[in-house]
């Protein structure tokens, strides 16, 4: 297996069999932890694999790009063999996972998109540079008390500590979202095959344009959950996995 397979081991159920694949990828700063509890939730419909993101957790190392970060999922994929596969993201794990789409819009049997259905560009870009300023602002050190304090109080317990076991990804603010800015909107997916789930919060400002990208994509299936925000994946894993389940026994009937 390659390194990037054995990132996301720990979060792969053990008994694959020929079950659906379902990879799921993390949000800036963050990595796979961020899914730690899904695999056990989704267990008997698909198995979860989580990796770490190009300059993130254990690949902090690399830089980001988008062509490294599809091309780590093409792996992935490939590894995989002969099932079906399923593609979610959260934030910039979102705008990878439909930059892939876009790139293979018939491989994939399934794709869906938390938090990331909002135009990067124009009006729209104003959360991606907030990001950008806050972080060089506050450095590595002040990000990491942010989210100590924000962060290690709202999300799920057991999932913020494998995330932290597992180590924050600061240095690359910029340069990953300078590339969701450059590249990534609902334009993506046009020509998109599959099945797309458009989930997030009614407080979630990264899901105010899921109409426009339901637009983009006919085929595309919005949930918008009353009273959630940007972090919900994190806060209440059993009830985005309630819906990715949902999702999932559609894309695969």
């Amino acid at each position: 297996m390659s390194a990037t397979g054995n990132a996301a081991a720990s979060h792969t159920a053990t008994d694959t069999g020929a079950r659906p694949l379902l990879i799921l990828l993390h949000g800036t700063r963050l990595n796979g932890a961020q899914w730690h509890a899904y695999g056990p939730l989704l267990h008997d419909i698909a198995e979860v694999l989580a990796p770490d993101l190009p300059g993130h957790g254990l690949r902090a190392a690399d830089t980001f790009s988008l062509a490294l970060a599809t091309q780590q999922i093409d792996e992935l994929i490939t590894q995989a063999g002969p099932r079906p596969v399923l593609l979610g993201g959260h934030s910039l794990g979102g705008y990878v996972a439909m930059s892939y789409a876009q790139q293979h819009p018939q491989r994939l049997a399934g794709l869906a998109l938390m938090g990331c259905a909002a135009e990067p560009r124009g009006a729209g870009a104003w959360m991606y540079r907030q990001l950008a300023r806050l972080w060089e602002a506050a450095g590595p050190t002040g990000m990491a008390r942010l989210d100590a304090l924000w962060l290690g109080r709202v999300a799920h317990a057991p999932t913020w500590a494998a995330v932290r076991a597992r180590g924050g990804s600061f240095e690359q603010i910029r340069t990953a979202w300078g590339e969701v800015m450059r590249h990534c909107g609902a334009h993506q997916l046009r020509q998109v095959a599959c099945p797309i789930l458009l989930l997030g919060g009614s407080w979630d400002q990264l899901h105010i344009h899921a109409r426009r990208f339901a637009t983009a994509a006919p085929q595309a299936h919005i949930v918008t959950k009353p009273h959630r925000n940007h972090l919900w994946p994190l806060t209440h894993p059993q009830e985005v996995a309630a819906e990715l389940r949902h999702w999932l026994q559609y894309a695969l009937t």
